[in-house]
């Protein structure tokens, strides 16, 4: 029962230690890329360490990275490969943000593989699609090679 107790003990001790936040993308989602309202066109980073960096950089740093970096037109839709929550850092956002890979599906940057920032993402949310459903005819119809011609 001691060993039991003390186990127990450790792990609350150990769980806040090990907990992490997910993201909020997951892989194979359609998202559409979108800067704020003020700069909607958004960077796509060739590496998640470059993005890191300019999000967190001095002004000659970040111009610096900025060769690193394909801008692309807001509304550019894409699909999400992967996720690495709270990996990117910004010196002007207190909460730190993920790092998302996509692989951009429409324009004339089309498969292009690239990092961009959590935030520059919303996810597309597809309408229920109806279903076709075939009623049953009110009355029973008799098949034509059983009518009679007149």
């Amino acid at each position: 029962m001691r060993t039991f107790s003390a186990l127990l003990a450790l792990l609350v001790l150990l769980a806040p230690c090990t907990a992490r936040a997910d993201c909020r993308v997951r892989a194979n989602d359609r998202v559409v890329l979108y800067g704020t309202s003020d700069d909607p066109d958004v960077f796509v980073w060739d590496s998640r360490f470059r993005l890191r960096d300019y999000e967190g950089g001095t002004f000659d740093r970040m111009r610096a990275l900025l060769p690193h970096a394909t801008l692309v037109r807001p509304g550019t839709r894409a699909l999400v490969e992967t996720c690495v929550s709270d990996f990117v850092q910004s010196k002007y956002v207190t909460q730190p943000d993920d790092a998302i890979g996509v692989v951009i599906v429409t324009g004339p940057l089309r498969g292009q593989r690239g990092w961009v920032i959590g935030s520059a993402v919303r996810v597309v949310i597809r309408p229920l699609q109806k279903r076709h459903v075939r009623h049953a005819p009110s009355r029973r119809v008799p098949p034509r090679s059983r009518m009679r011609a007149r």
